[in-house]
């Protein structure tokens, strides 16, 4: 087990650490408790159609790994993509995020708002809403009415007519009303590439983000599972239920989820995988059906005399066993771009976490814009799998901000034939819930 050395002479961090089992502790009780009593009340009343609709999804996924992977390469659109080098042409990462749609829900409990292609989104996302009258899902259609494409910081101004390569919806927003007056915060993003990122109430801020599957982690073929279908259905007003079809080289799934928000805001997932072709672990290093992206660049030992300029997303793995054991490790970094990256496996933890442990404001002064001090841990619990596995953590260097450098990847550990029959996937659960 590997020790943390200087940063445990920090009298906050050590308050903070000590704390940090009891946390997590009451976090997952609490989160016991909330989806024993009204997650199941919130299954009880679900109408047989959305049952149906899981089923559905289900036989969609089966059926699209009886095929090959189609892998889906949106044409460049150069006013839209981001810009290359110092060229005036796209929209840049700030740009992209004055796109603010009006919501397509908003009930005053909870809003959800769709995104168009534009930056990193460029996957297609198909989005339906549960209409109660109908009991049935309605599609949420692009109009480019729906997206200020002239607000006045995009720079240049974007043609009159949006190309037609980018009429399409990419991700969703999902936020929730704090109380009377903790106003409107955002809890969910979701988008069409795969990633998710999952927040609890403010302070606390998006930081370390959540992916559908993995494969060739760190490898130039990595494979990113996308997101292709999500049907969103308000169940009461403490729980949102989600269906989704994933899609990726190596397999498809239909997944179940439940979200509810708060200060520690929680998603509990049921996935059928449905493997393409035959898996052999001996070929397949990061084969899995979940990953954490996080970014890790500097912390104290970085630049020893400036204790003011941090930046990560996390700077703590702590992983735990159904014997009651913990394995914790301080996030690392190699001190050279030609450093061999750092795998370590934690074996079948039953659950896991990629923390930010240091919360003083002091240590990011220098960005403090970012809100590092704020950014959201990610615990991953409960886990049940119908296939061994074992928990990873990927390590490797970086010299920016902006890299996805550190990975917690759940790998399936066992050999595996592809389905024949829609009731012969492989089934994954676990609960995803975002603290401080």
């Amino acid at each position: 087990m590997n020790q943390i050395a200087k940063r445990s002479e920090d009298p906050q961090l050590i308050a903070s650490r000590s704390a940090l089992s009891s946390r997590l502790k009451q976090v997952r009780l609490t989160r016991f408790l909330r989806f024993g009593v009204a997650g199941l009340l919130g299954v009880l009343a679900l109408p047989a159609a959305l049952a149906m609709t899981f089923a559905d999804l289900s036989h969609e996924a089966f059926t699209r790994s009886q095929h090959p992977w189609q892998a889906l390469h949106p044409e460049p659109i150069e006013v839209i993509d981001p810009p290359e080098g110092d060229g005036p042409l796209g929209l840049d990462f700030v740009e992209y995020g004055k796109l603010i749609a009006r919501p397509f829900y908003d009930d005053r409990v909870w809003w959800l708002r769709a995104s168009p292609r534009g930056n990193f989104e460029k996957d297609p996302l198909e989005i339906w809403l549960y209409q109660p009258e109908r009991h049935d899902y309605e599609a949420i259609r692009y109009r480019a009415t729906d997206f200020p494409y002239r607000h006045p910081a995009i720079r240049p101004p974007l043609p009159d007519s949006i190309p037609d390569g980018a009429r399409y919806l990419s991700a969703v927003d999902i936020g929730f009303q704090r109380g009377n007056s903790g106003g409107w915060p955002q809890i969910v993003h979701l988008g069409g590439n795969g990633y998710v990122r999952l927040t609890g109430f403010p302070p606390l801020g998006f930081g370390t983000s959540f992916r559908w599957g993995v494969r060739n982690v760190g490898q130039p073929n990595e494979d990113f599972v996308k997101l292709r279908k999500l049907y969103l259905q308000k169940l009461n007003d403490r729980t949102l239920r989600l269906l989704g079809l994933v899609d990726g080289q190596a397999y498809t799934a239909a997944f179940v989820a439940t979200l509810q928000p708060g200060d520690a805001s929680s998603l509990r997932v049921t996935m059928k995988i449905f493997l393409r072709h035959a898996l052999r672990i001996a070929q397949e290093p990061s084969l899995g059906p979940l990953g954490l992206s996080s970014m890790f660049w500097k912390d104290e030992n970085a630049t020893r005399h400036d204790s003011h300029d941090e930046a990560h997303d996390a700077d703590l793995f702590i992983a735990w066993y159904p014997d009651g054991q913990r394995r914790e490790q301080p996030i690392t970094i190699p001190d050279d771009p030609d450093d061999s990256r750092r795998v370590a496996d934690f074996g079948a933890a039953s659950d896991f976490a990629l923390i930010q442990a240091d919360r003083s404001p002091a240590h990011y002064q220098r960005y403090e814009v970012a809100g590092y001090a704020n950014r959201t841990s990610l615990l991953i619990s409960d886990i049940q799998s119908s296939l061994p596995y074992t928990v990873r953590l990927w390590q490797s260097y970086t010299d920016y901000e902006g890299a996805d450098n550190i990975a917690v990847f759940v790998r399936f550990d066992q050999d595996a034939e592809p389905p024949v029959s829609a009731e012969d996937g492989i089934t994954f659960s676990y609960t995803l819930t975002a603290y401080r």
